[in-house]
């Protein structure tokens, strides 16, 4: 069932689980935690989690998923000229990765069984970052792969750090620092 179709309903109880899953993942990893730990912190029944979900990695997934759809659209930065609004809709999204810190650190931590940062630079890579030409196909996945980590690798230091710098500088930092790999 895609999001646009559940109700409200659905969409708070799927929150609450969500809620109660990132709570027990700050304190143990996913492969110790049961379905019956999600719903009683829920305050959901067994069957309503397995109405949605087949098992907590699902949820996770599901959780992984729902920020990784919070990316923004790469048609507004592919072949963007004005090099302020590349910067302004990256920092936009550091906004919402700021905002959500309690979440990205646990989907960061990879002993909580989470494949997100797998998940995000394969994304950001396929989708994010440009196309590197007069390359061979291959120095060009290299080099976007090298970028898309570098980036990755910042953003989770920057989160752990506790945000040191602004939204709008660490976007500076990484806009500059990719040009000047794919200037290379």
């Amino acid at each position: 069932m895609k999001k646009k179709d559940e109700n409200r309903r659905v969409r708070m109880t799927k929150r609450l689980m969500k809620d109660a899953l990132l709570e027990l993942l700050e304190e143990k990893e996913l492969a110790k935690i049961s379905v019956t730990a999600i719903c009683e912190l829920a305050d959901v029944h067994r069957s309503t989690f397995y109405q949605y979900y087949s098992a907590p990695a699902d949820l996770l997934r599901e959780i992984e998923q729902d920020f990784l759809d919070m990316i923004p659209d790469p048609s507004q930065v592919h072949g963007q000229k004005d090099t302020q609004k590349i910067i302004d809709v990256t920092s936009e999204f550091f906004d919402f990765v700021k905002k959500n810190e309690r979440t990205f650190r646990v989907l960061f931590n990879g002993e909580s069984g989470s494949i997100f940062m797998t998940r995000l630079v394969e994304f950001l890579c396929s989708e994010y970052v440009p196309v590197v030409y007069n390359q061979d196909e291959l120095t060009a996945r290299f080099i976007r792969l090298y970028i898309t980590n570098g980036a990755v690798g910042i953003m989770r230091e920057w989160v752990y750090a506790g945000f040191p710098v602004s939204s709008q500088k660490i976007a500076e930092i990484m806009y500059t620092l990719s040009r000047k790999v794919i200037a290379s």
